[in-house]
């Protein structure tokens, strides 16, 4: 049987109390993640899982929040006198939810030309001296000078 997704849902009820039931899962799961968090009282539980549920519904997945949680945790040896403050300080604003970044674009081989060189060609001729761009009209390999030589 697969858990259904608190999106698929029709009614707004159904969707809320499901996404609750992910949120108290999530605190639930907060001690796991570090012995700093052992110890939230239970009396905070049910404002976390609120809490929780707001990036919940922005779509943040358990991990996102998760692993927001451990960036904000004090650094190894460092006591964390009230944890459930800490988590519903932690929690309190949400982010947006961060857009994948685009595909990185392949590097270009070889030494990239400047704007004004683009486009050029190296001519494929043998009549120069040192090296001789030129912008072809199609697909030449020759230069102009080397065409007319030719």
């Amino acid at each position: 049987m697969r858990a259904e997704d608190p999106e698929d849902s029709e009614d707004p009820e159904d969707r809320d109390a499901l996404r609750l039931d992910e949120a108290r899962a999530l605190v639930g799961a907060l001690p796991l993640l570090s012995p700093a968090l052992r110890h939230i009282p239970p009396g905070m539980r049910e404002e976390l899982t609120r809490l929780a549920a707001r990036w919940l519904a922005a779509g943040h997945g358990s991990a996102d929040v998760h692993e927001h949680v451990l960036r904000g945790l004090p650094g190894e040896g460092t006591p964390v006198l009230r944890p459930g403050g800490l988590v519903r300080y932690l929690l309190r604003e949400v982010p947006p939810r961060a857009l994948p970044l685009p595909a990185p674009t392949p590097p270009v081989s070889g030494p990239r030309l400047s704007s004004r060189l683009e486009g050029t060609r190296e001519c494929a001729g043998d009549g120069h001296t040192q090296p001789m761009l030129f912008r072809p009209v199609a697909d030449e390999t020759f230069c102009p000078r080397c065409l007319g030589g030719l």
